[in-house]
């Protein structure tokens, strides 16, 4: 008797029924969709897909993605140059000198990037803060 005695306690017993009915009919209306669940779950996910193509629109147009590998090869030349000029020095101080002027020639065109590239992000860094602080003074 004692195995079943969660069985005789009319409290315990009532609030486990309660909870086991609960789930078992929760889980059996969750399998099934009704046509309004169904057009709320489409409509908040077109809202979704509408937002993040607002956000990602003008990350990956042809013209951002090509602004990208340029910087990519630019800076990456520079940095190229200025290895092969460190690494050379010990052997050939004169190429040397002539691959550093090769990357000095590229400084304006590297700074210009970064610039442009990180700059962006930093200036909306800098302006989310002076918003937060105004927001906060307010």
């Amino acid at each position: 008797m004692g195995f079943f005695s969660f069985l005789t306690s009319s409290s315990k017993a009532l609030d486990i029924a309660d909870k086991l009915v609960d789930g078992t009919v929760s889980g059996i209306d969750k399998l099934f969709f009704t046509d309004e669940e169904k057009a709320e779950m489409s409509q908040k996910g077109l809202e979704l897909w509408i937002e993040i193509q607002k956000v990602t629109a003008n990350e990956s147009s042809i013209r951002s993605i090509t602004r990208r590998i340029l910087a990519i090869f630019i800076v990456g030349d520079f940095l190229l140059l200025l290895t092969a000029s460190a690494a050379i020095y010990k052997f050939d101080p004169s190429w040397a000198q002539q691959i550093y002027n090769c990357a000095n020639a590229l400084t304006t065109l590297v700074l210009t990037i970064a610039a442009f590239y990180f700059g962006y992000y930093a200036a909306q860094g800098i302006i989310g803060q002076i918003k937060n602080k105004e927001n906060k003074v307010e």
